[in-house]
């Protein structure tokens, strides 16, 4: 018989005054701060993370149209930690051929390229993105002074590889943007204009091996959500059916106790 201390045995972790998993960023896998065994070991994957993987490596594989990705739910619906772990399998092909289903098998490399809107880019989204990717030069033209890149040059810049782009936490970042002039308009607006032909050009065929995940933080950043979605205003219907959205935790199903299970102890029997 089971006994109740074997059915509940809690994590070491639980008892660490140190343990920040619950507020990880992209900056903490940028700077490879994650151990992504303990990641995937201590996190419950929910539908909403098996949706965002199935559309994600089908897109690597050459089996999906769907280039851009929206994660959509209140803050603290995990949005950010799905960011994490697709970064997580993407970046590793030995751990995502232990995680996915053998059908993901054999992708290959992918580039993951990542943003918070909690950190400060000198010249713009698309000069961290250029830089990322190892192709700086290649947007000198756009950097002094700061302009959006055309849908053309977005092109040049990521055909060629697999790539992964994953932007979060954009409204707080647009909404300091706001504040910084650039020519007779913002910064906020020359990066609203910069998604806006990135959204595009992921709808083109060059780009057929490059998947974007974003997060939107409407519930909690009105003003930003509202000043990113106006980069949509004109290309509403193609945005409507390129971009798919997925929420990360199904509320209205038993998926938080699954989580908080699974992160509290080590061996669920319950």
């Amino acid at each position: 018989m089971i006994t109740i201390a074997e059915m509940l045995r809690p994590r070491p972790s639980v008892f660490s005054d140190t343990a920040r998993e619950d507020v990880l960023n992209l900056s903490d896998f940028a700077e490879g701060r994650i151990d992504s065994e303990k990641f995937f070991s201590e996190n419950f994957r929910t539908q909403g993370m098996n949706s965002l993987f199935d559309m994600a490596f089908k897109r690597f594989k050459g089996d999906s149209d769907a280039g851009v990705i929206k994660l959509t739910q209140a803050m603290g619906g995990g949005k950010t930690h799905n960011m994490l772990a697709l970064a997580l399998l993407a970046a590793d092909e030995q751990l995502r051929e232990r995680i996915l289903d053998k059908r993901y098998h054999g992708i290959g490399t992918i580039k993951v390229v990542t943003f918070s809107g909690r950190e400060n880019a000198d010249f713009g989204i698309w000069g961290s993105i250029a830089e990322q990717i190892g192709k700086r030069e290649l947007f000198g033209g756009y950097y002094s002074p700061l302009k959006a890149p055309g849908e053309s040059a977005w092109i040049n810049l990521l055909k060629g590889q697999k790539v992964l782009l994953l932007l979060d936490e954009l409204p707080p970042y647009l909404e300091n943007a706001r504040s910084i002039t650039v020519g007779n308009s913002d910064l906020s607006r020359v990066t609203v204009t910069a998604l806006s032909n990135l959204f595009s050009a992921l709808g083109k065929e060059q780009l057929s091996n490059v998947c974007l995940v974003f997060s939107d933080l409407k519930a909690a950043y009105e003003s930003g959500s509202q000043l990113l979605q106006s980069s949509f205003k004109e290309l509403e219907a193609e945005a409507n059916r390129i971009a798919i959205e997925i929420a990360p935790v199904a509320l209205n199903s038993d998926e938080v106790y699954s989580i908080l299970r699974k992160s509290i102890f080590e061996y669920g029997y319950l």
